[in-house]
C-alpha cells in the first residue's frame, strides 16, 4: 500500500480505496443536485417569486419583474439544470476515468504537501523573518485606510447587493461593479460585524495583504530568489495597491488569484503534478468569480504553459503536457459556470458578456484613448515612487526580459505571452478599460524587475553577497515608498467622495420636513449610504419640496451650485447660496425659498 493511500485509509477507517469512492459520489450527487435544482425552481409560481422580489425591494416596486422577465428566467433555468443533468450522466458514464483521476489527485496531494514543507524548509533563515515582516508592514500601512469615506463603487455594492439576502445579491448582475466573490465576502462580514466601512472592505484588505507573500512565492517559482523579497517589498508598499486594499471591490482578488496561478503552473508544469493541476483550475475558477477580467491573467498563464510545454519545458513529450492543461481549464470553465449559474438564470448570459455598460468603440475613437488609458495606468503604477526609482525599476523590468535565459527558470517569459495575449483580446473587444483592470499585472511587473535588478548586482557583487544586499534593498525601499505613501496620503487622496461621511453627520440634526438635499453623481450613492447608515430617511434626497433646499457639493467631481441644480431639475437661486460647512472636498450650501 502506497503512504498516501495508507493516509487516506486512516482518514475513512476502511480501506484505502472507499475515501475516492467518496469523493466521486459526493461529485456527481452535487451535479445531480445542480440540475434537480435549477428545473425544480423554475416551477415557482409567478406570484410567489413576485411577492418575494418586492420584499426586498427598497421601495417595494420593480418594474423590471414581469411576467416575461419571469418566463426567460423560466427558460434559463431549465436549461442550466438541463446542462447539469448532461455532466452528471457523463460523470456516471465516465465512472472508471473519473475514479482514476481522483485517486491519482489525492496520490498527489500528499506529494504536493510534502513537497511544500520540503521547499519552506530550504528557504534561507532571512526570508522566513523579513517576508512575515512585510506582511505586518502591509498591514499596518493599510489598515488606517480601512474607515476612510466609502467610494461610489464601494456604497453601490453594499446598497443595491450586499445588503440584500444572497439569493439576490448573487443573481443580480446587471451592472458590471457586482463582483460576486466580493459582494458574497462583504455580505459574509456584515452580517458578522455589522455596517461599518471597515468590516465592508475586510475581504479586500485580507486579499491585499495575502499579495505580498504570494507575490514572493511567484517571483521565486519563476525567476532566481534574489529578487523575490524586492518583489514582495514593492507590493506591501505600493499606494494604488495599497488603495485597493482599503476599496471593497474584487480586484485585489484578482492580483491574488493571479498570483497564486503562477507557483501552481510552474509546479504543475515541472513536476506533472495532478493536484497542482486542480488547484490551478480551482483557484483560477474563483478568479473569475472575483471580476471576469480574469480571463486576461487566465489567458496568458494558459499560453505560457502550452508555449512552454512546446519548448520542450519540461523534458516529459508534450502530450504529457497538454493533456492536463486541458483538463484543468475545464476545471475552470466549470467551476465557473457553475458560480455564476444564479446570475445567469435571472440576468441573463448577455449581463456577462455583453454589458450595456462594456460597449466597443469606434476604432478611431479606441486608437485615441489605447494609449492615454496605458499612460494613467503607469501613473497609478508609479504614485508616490519618485522618477529614479521608477527609472530603475522600469530598466530592471527590460533587462529581465532581455537577459531572461540567465534569470529565469523558464524559456518562454509569461511577460512576453500576457502582452500576445492581452493585446489582440483588447483590440477584439475595442473598450478602453479603465486603469484598474490592469491592476492584476502590477506584481508581476515588481517581481519581473526585481529579478532584472538582482540579474544586473549579479554581474557587480561577488555571489555571496548579493542575496544579502537584495534583502537591504527590498527591506530599504519598501519603508522608503511606504513612508512617502502616508506622508503625502497618496493612497487616501485616490478617495473623491471624502467629505460625505461628515457631512451626512453635520445633515442629521439640521435635517427638518420640507428640506431637500440635492446631490449628483458620484455624491448621489455614498450620500444614500451613509443616510442609511445613519438612520436618516433617503426620502429627503433630491425631493421636489417648498421648504429650504441643501446643496451637496463634491469639488472632485467639478461641482457648483448651478450644475447640482441643473442636473437635479430643481427651483433654486445659485446666487443666493450660502456655505453653511466645508469637509475635505465636500460641501453645503443653503438656499432659502425665494419670497413671493
Amino acid at each position: 500500500m502506497s503512504n498516501a493511500a495508507f493516509g487516506l485509509s486512516r482518514l475513512t477507517g476502511n480501506s484505502p480505496a472507499l475515501f475516492p469512492k467518496i469523493l466521486y459520489a459526493f461529485l456527481i450527487s452535487a451535479m445531480l443536485l445542480a440540475g434537480i435544482g435549477p428545473i425544480c425552481g423554475s416551477f415557482i409560481p409567478f406570484d410567489v417569486l413576485h411577492a418575494k422580489a418586492r420584499a426586498v425591494s427598497a421601495t417595494g416596486q420593480i418594474p423590471f419583474f414581469t411576467f416575461d422577465f419571469y418566463r426567460e428566467i423560466q427558460v434559463r433555468l431549465r436549461l442550466i439544470g438541463a446542462l447539469n443533468v448532461a455532466l452528471f450522466v457523463i460523470l456516471a458514464l465516465m465512472h472508471a476515468p473519473v475514479l482514476r483521476t481522483i485517486e491519482r489527485v489525492l496520490a498527489d496531494c500528499r506529494t504536493l504537501g510534502r513537497d511544500i514543507q520540503s521547499a519552506v524548509r530550504l528557504l534561507p533563515a532571512v526570508d522566513l523573518v523579513v517576508v512575515p515582516l512585510l506582511v505586518v508592514f502591509a498591514i499596518l500601512i493599510r489598515t488606517p485606510l480601512l474607515s476612510q469615506p466609502m467610494r461610489y463603487d464601494e456604497a453601490y455594492t453594499f446598497l443595491q447587493y450586499s445588503s440584500h439576502p444572497f439569493y439576490v445579491a448573487l443573481s443580480f448582475y446587471n451592472a458590471p461593479n457586482n463582483h460576486l466573490l466580493n459582494t458574497l465576502l462583504v455580505r459574509a462580514a456584515y452580517l458578522t460585524f455589522g455596517n461599518q466601512p471597515w468590516a465592508l472592505r475586510l475581504p479586500a484588505f485580507l486579499a491585499g495583504v495575502c499579495l505580498a507573500p504570494s507575490t514572493y512565492v511567484a517571483s521565486r517559482s519563476l525567476y532566481r530568489p534574489a529578487g523575490a523579497l524586492f518583489a514582495a517589498g514593492l507590493v506591501a508598499s505600493s499606494s494604488v495597491l495599497i488603495e485597493y486594499s482599503s476599496n471593497a471591490r474584487g480586484y485585489g482578488m484578482v492580483c491574488l488569484a493571479f498570483m497564486l496561478l503562477i507557483p501552481l503552473a510552474a509546479y504543475a508544469l515541472r513536476y506533472r503534478n495532478w493536484a497542482a493541476w486542480f488547484l490551478f483550475g480551482i483557484v483560477a475558477g474563483i478568479g473569475f468569480y472575483a471580476v471576469p477580467i480574469m480571463l486576461y491573467p487566465f489567458g496568458g498563464v494558459i499560453l505560457w504553459l502550452i508555449l512552454s510545454a512546446l519548448a520542450g519545458q519540461p523534458q516529459p513529450p508534450f502530450r504529457d503536457s497538454i493533456i492536463p492543461i486541458f483538463v484543468s481549464a475545464c476545471v475552470t470553465m466549470l467551476l465557473t459556470f457553475e458560480l455564476y449559474s444564479p446570475a445567469l438564470a435571472v440576468s441573463g448570459p448577455s449581463s456577462l458578456v455583453a454589458n450595456k455598460w462594456v460597449t466597443a468603440n469606434r476604432l478611431p475613437t479606441f486608437l485615441h484613448g489605447l494609449p492615454l488609458s496605458f499612460a494613467s495606468t503607469w501613473r497609478d503604477w508609479n504614485r508616490s515612487v519618485p522618477l529614479w526609482l521608477s527609472f530603475i525599476l522600469a530598466s530592471g523590468f527590460f533587462t529581465a526580459l532581455i537577459l531572461s535565459r540567465r534569470c529565469s527558470r523558464f524559456r518562454i517569459p509569461l511577460v512576453v505571452t500576457l502582452i500576445f495575449w492581452i493585446l489582440p483580446l483588447v483590440f477584439i473587444q475595442r473598450v478602453i478599460p479603465f486603469e484598474r483592470v490592469w491592476l492584476f499585472a502590477l506584481p508581476l511587473y515588481f517581481l519581473t524587475a526585481a529579478a532584472g535588478i538582482a540579474t544586473v548586482l549579479e554581474f557587480l557583487l561577488p555571489r555571496r553577497h548579493l542575496y544579502a544586499v537584495m534583502t537591504l534593498i527590498a527591506l530599504a525601499v519598501s519603508a522608503f515608498i511606504g513612508f512617502r505613501v502616508t506622508s503625502t496620503h497618496s493612497a487616501y487622496l485616490a478617495n473623491d467622495c471624502r467629505g460625505l461621511d461628515a457631512i451626512v453627520k453635520f445633515l442629521k440634526p439640521q435635517l427638518k420636513p420640507g428640506d431637500s438635499v440635492a446631490v449628483v453623481l458620484p455624491s448621489d450613492i455614498p450620500l444614500y449610504y451613509y443616510f442609511q447608515k445613519e438612520g436618516l430617511p433617503a426620502s429627503f434626497i433630491n425631493a421636489p419640496t417648498s421648504g429650504r433646499r441643501l446643496v451637496v457639493v463634491n469639488e472632485a467631481a467639478g461641482d457648483t451650485v448651478s450644475r447640482v441644480l441643473a442636473a437635479t431639475k430643481l427651483p433654486g437661486d445659485a446666487a443666493t447660496a450660502r456655505l453653511l460647512t466645508k469637509d475635505d472636498l465636500a460641501s453645503v450650501y443653503e438656499i432659502l425659498p425665494q419670497k413671493p
